[in-house]
């Protein structure tokens, strides 16, 4: 094994914040991990761990080491892709941050992409818009899908879609046969929306307030898009949410989709983005053209 006993105690110790609790993922002795993690502390003169009511906490030590081993494994990983390319396997994973409202598109590319290349694994981390940036800058993953991604030297964005929000109802509600609905004619209805951690809810509230004036009136307020999706399905209500969210929905019947006709429109930003100066893998930069190129050719209307 290339990554030493020693560094894989010490980092499933920083992960679980406990000797015990990383003892029971390991399935090692406490005293084991305990003497690695000294004879690490002795090698480097220097505490990697203080104790805490809560369990251990890392010491800035402690901190340099663990960043060393991620870039160190994040590196390994690169060399042994672009080796498996050099002699055809094609094989290799690629990382995906991504939020909620991007899981419909990166389910159809990771699907195309599988027909091509059936060996190459994925492994996904969902989560709010600044986290997605986070793993993607602190090269936890190779790229990230995310909404209104800023303009910074430390990423590099590959591209970029807007995507009108509109009223989503089921296929036989009166107004699902418009072909666009106002904000102000939306508040009488019980609304379901998304809560302040899904970003497409803060471009919601500033509509609101510059067309109908005031906070925002809802009947439930979710947690995810997908809760919206699900709620407005049952029949309890109408959601707002931005085209992409209910591609599937809408092509299978399931929901109607009603665009927003307020102007400005306001509009939902996704942007699939990765870590300049970062070499990716070949597997990754493969799947940022495939994933770049599905973006595209959707059938859902961006503007």
């Amino acid at each position: 094994m290339i990554f030493g006993r020693a560094a894989i105690y010490f980092d499933e110790v920083a992960r679980q914040g406990s000797i015990r609790r990383a003892s029971e993922m390991l399935r090692i002795a406490p005293s084991a991990i305990d003497r690695q993690i000294l004879q690490l502390e002795q090698h480097f003169g220097a505490p990697l761990f203080e104790r805490t009511s809560r369990g251990l906490r890392m010491t800035t030590a402690g901190e340099m080491l663990a960043a060393a081993l991620r870039n160190w494994r994040r590196d390994l990983k690169h060399v042994s892709e672009q080796i498996d390319d050099l002699t055809g396997l094609r094989r290799g994973e690629v990382s995906v941050a991504l939020i909620e409202g991007a899981a419909e598109l990166l389910k159809r590319g990771i699907a195309s992409f599988h027909q091509d290349y059936p060996h190459i694994v994925f492994r996904l981390q969902t989560g709010g818009a600044e986290a997605v940036l986070r793993h993607v800058m602190a090269g936890e993953c190779d790229i990230g899908l995310t909404a209104n991604a800023p303009q910074t030297r430390e990423l590099r964005i590959e591209r970029t879609l807007l995507y009108r929000l509109g009223l989503i109802v089921l296929p036989d509600h009166p107004l699902a046969r418009r072909s666009e609905i106002g904000l102000v004619d939306c508040a009488g209805l019980p609304l379901i929306v998304p809560d302040a951690s899904v970003s497409l809810r803060g471009v919601l509230d500033k509509a609101w307030a510059r067309t109908v004036g005031g906070k925002m009136r809802h009947f439930i307020e979710a947690s995810g898009i997908t809760m919206v999706k699900s709620l407005v399905a049952s029949g309890v209500g109408a959601g707002i949410v931005s085209a992409l969210d209910v591609m599937d929905e809408v092509a299978e019947g399931q929901l109607a989709f009603v665009p927003l006709s307020d102007t400005p429109a306001p509009l939902s930003i996704l942007s699939l983005v990765s870590a300049s100066g970062r070499t990716l893998s070949a597997a990754a930069s493969l799947f940022i053209g495939h994933l770049s190129a599905t973006m595209l050719k959707s059938d859902v209307p961006a503007i």
